[in-house]
């Protein structure tokens, strides 16, 4: 495990000392995955802060371990609420899913990327704005990203897995891109970290519960245990407010002709597989 760790930071740092970005972001969705690539970013002197983006839909068990993994660790954690979004003028401009349900529908693959859009896209468009990123100028200012992305467990994204890519003011960077789920256990254990219960439960980190991708029984499964149920309520809630107007309940595919199905974005890159 060692020198597996060691390969990921000789990774992250190289793609640091050839764009030298003006601050280090650990993604931290509460999943195995994504504990591994703040592990690993977390070794780097460079190392900015954990970033959790708080969609206001997901299993709240997992944001608290997100809250003690960062506590324990030292980790400085900034944690973007789509609800409180603002735009760039500084006016507020809160994404709130239930909301966007109540105007479109429960979203299914097609409608995934305004999900995105909306409550990820811009939250992480905030933080850029909060730290002052720029790449118009001659000099540029960009942020890393250090992302869980692995190989093994991603089928529909921006292309295939790279373990750097640059868009804009950001880069993106997978230094754990060829790991296998094994290999994110085996970090765990050498790290002495705690498993995510909700992982172990849904298999996957339950951060985000758009629906989009959801599949047959998803929904059923979030009942059936005490740290997921919070979730469940709301959206069975919700979908008893919806479903009538719409025609489609969550995690069933909206009745829309000619749509695309448009690639993953990078923070979603598993949002059809489980953890």
């Amino acid at each position: 495990m060692h020198d597996q760790i060691q390969t990921a930071l000789k990774r992250l740092d190289a793609a640091i000392q050839i764009h030298k970005p003006i601050a280090v972001f650990g993604l931290f969705s509460g999943g195995h995955d994504s504990f591994s690539a703040c592990y690993v970013a977390s070794l780097h002197p460079a190392f900015t802060a954990a970033v959790h983006i708080n969609t206001g839909t997901g299993v709240p068990a997992t944001r608290e371990y997100v809250i003690e993994t960062c506590w324990r660790r030292n980790w400085k954690l900034l944690e973007y609420k789509a609800t409180e979004n603002v735009r760039v003028n500084g006016n507020p401009d809160p994404q709130v899913y239930a909301d966007l349900v109540r105007d479109h529908g429960f979203p299914g693959p097609y409608h995934h990327r305004k999900m995105y859009n909306r409550l990820k896209q811009r939250q992480i468009e905030r933080l850029e704005r909060d730290f002052g990123a720029d790449c118009r100028g001659k000099v540029k200012k960009r942020v890393l990203y250090v992302s869980g992305c692995r190989t093994q467990e991603s089928e529909r994204r921006m292309g295939n897995t790279q373990e750097v890519q640059l868009e804009g003011r950001r880069i993106w960077v997978a230094p754990i891109h060829d790991w296998s789920k094994l290999d994110t256990t085996n970090l765990l254990e050498h790290a002495q970290q705690p498993r995510n219960p909700v992982v172990d439960l849904i298999h996957k980190s339950g951060e985000c519960l758009c629906g989009a991708f959801a599949k047959k029984g998803e929904l059923a499964e979030l009942g059936m245990w005490d740290l997921t149920r919070p979730a469940y309520y709301a959206i069975v809630k919700l979908e008893a407010e919806v479903a009538p107007k719409f025609g489609w309940g969550w995690g069933e595919k909206p009745r829309h002709k000619n749509q695309k199905l448009l690639p993953l974005g990078p923070l979603c890159w598993s949002c059809d597989k489980s953890q």
